[in-house]
């Protein structure tokens, strides 16, 4: 599949994965608090669809918990999307903000 059709399906999958995963941790979002989506990557075979996500809190067990619940939202992400081939989805926790703030830290450390 070519670059412009894969960054579509990827914007769109993002809407459908956002949603999907705020009604499906509706009951136990207050555990994280605000989950971002800052990511999406599809593979260009389209076997996987690599969602990275971040949190205020809990971020150790946030990837974890979205896949106990990905049996339900690959279910309706595939009753959602129309296309031949339905890559799997997989959580990554994204911790570029956590290091982007290491990083200011230690410069402010420096330049005091």
């Amino acid at each position: 599949m070519n670059k412009d059709r894969i960054k579509k399906l990827e914007s769109m999958s993002r809407e459908i994965i956002s949603t999907l995963i705020f009604e499906e941790l509706e009951d136990i979002e207050n555990d994280f608090w605000i989950i971002t989506i800052t990511e999406i990557v599809i593979s260009p075979d389209l076997s996987y669809l690599d969602v990275w996500v971040s949190s205020l809190k809990n971020q150790d067990i946030l990837a974890k918990t979205l896949a106990k619940h990905n049996n339900e939202i690959q279910w309706k992400y595939n009753r959602a999307i129309s296309i031949r081939k339905l890559p799997k989805i997989r959580y990554r926790y994204d911790n570029k903000w956590e290091i982007g703030q290491k990083i200011t830290q230690k410069i402010n450390e420096v330049t005091k």
